[in-house]
């Protein structure tokens, strides 16, 4: 079987991956290796391994794993430590009496150039602070200011369950939540119990969601008129259990019944008419 030996790589932890082609080099899962980029050789880890094969799709040519990463790749004494860097800047800023906060600082691994991640409750006006960085550390510096849910990611934190941030622990990608997904799994929507570091949405009401609505597909709504298979009699749903996928059925005034779904009839369920 010919194809392209791959390995796709993350730059930080549960960051995006990125696939570079493998040639006379073996590789294992969380192995640090040096591959070629647009930015010139930058540090990573290999996540996965595999084999591409060729295709129209895949006719991108990829940039290759140079090397594993070597004892001086991963601490090299030239390079400034991301604390010194971050300390340094926080000097500069309150010199410049900035409302920002530094989040993390990302020296480049192969470039004379830093990365700054910073938060602030709005635009804020750096061309005078980026210059007096620059010129301290003798580096090219980039700031960047990211989100809420960005700022969490990098910074962590242990969620309501007692777990890391899934956002800093193993979710690459964020995805869209909307309050219909507490409402689905019947959560109570007080913002301290469906919110999490960040202060948007729990990340984790999406795991979920397909499965709730799924189950709610096999019971009847509500106030629905529905027929007892075994003897035919209809009764007014008032309420249902998605879990166990039983039914609370109305007859008449006090008597009521607990049934399963397999034992009624709501293929076609009509609301009780009420009369004006």
């Amino acid at each position: 079987m010919s194809g392209l030996n791959i390995a796709k790589v993350q730059f930080k932890r549960a960051g995006k991956l990125y696939d570079f082609s493998v040639s006379n080099l073996t590789l294992r899962i969380g192995d640090k290796v040096v591959v070629d980029t647009e930015k010139g050789p930058s540090l990573g880890e290999v996540v996965s391994l595999g084999l591409l094969m060729p295709g129209k799709k895949n006719d991108k040519k990829l940039k290759p794993v140079l090397r594993r990463a070597t004892s001086r790749d991963l601490f090299n004494p030239q390079q400034p430590s991301s604390a010194s860097v971050t300390a340094f800047i926080n000097e500069k800023i309150a010199a410049h009496q900035l409302s920002m906060r530094v989040l993390k600082c990302e020296p480049h691994f192969s470039t004379n150039k830093v990365l700054v991640y910073f938060s602030s409750p709005g635009r804020v006006d750096f061309r005078e602070l980026v210059k007096d960085i620059a010129s301290g550390i003798k580096a090219r510096v980039e700031l960047k200011q990211i989100g809420s849910r960005d700022e969490t990611k990098i910074l962590g934190g242990i969620g309501i369950c007692g777990r890391e941030y899934c956002c800093s622990s193993f979710l690459r990608d964020f995805i869209p939540i909307s309050i219909r997904m507490a409402k689905n799994q019947n959560l109570a929507l007080n913002p301290s119990k469906v919110s999490g570091g960040c202060g948007r949405l729990l990340c984790c009401l999406t795991y979920e969601n397909d499965t709730y609505s799924q189950l709610k597909q096999l019971l009847p709504p509500k106030g629905a008129m529905v027929k007892v298979l075994a003897n035919g009699a209809t009764g007014r749903v008032l309420k249902s259990d998605l879990f166990n996928q039983t039914v609370l059925l109305e007859f008449s005034p006090g008597q009521e019944k607990l049934l399963k779904v397999e034992e009624l009839d709501f293929s076609a369920p009509k609301k009780r008419q009420t009369n004006a």
